[in-house]
């Protein structure tokens, strides 16, 4: 069953290399941010991102897994802005 859980903080994280400036991009905790990221690398079993304490980084996986998801959004908000034209 596809989930997208998760997938929206992810991209977040991944655009701003920051979990603090994902969370206060999307209006929540920075722990709900970490929380869902964690969920959506459980459920894919591999590691989207290195964490330190100081610094994120994407990892390989994650960046493939990233252009993925960049090309089905911008692919929703072009159809959604297709649809409102209409």
């Amino acid at each position: 069953m596809l989930s997208w859980e998760g997938v929206s903080e992810f991209v977040a994280v991944a655009e701003a290399q920051s979990f603090t400036a994902a969370a206060n991009s999307l209006g929540i905790s920075t722990a709900q941010v970490s929380r869902q990221v964690g969920a959506l690398e459980a459920r894919l079993d591999t590691k989207l991102f290195y964490r330190t304490t100081r610094k994120v980084t994407i990892t390989e996986t994650g960046q493939v897994y990233y252009n993925h998801c960049r090309q089905v959004l911008d692919g929703c908000l072009l159809y959604t802005s297709d649809a409102a034209d209409e």
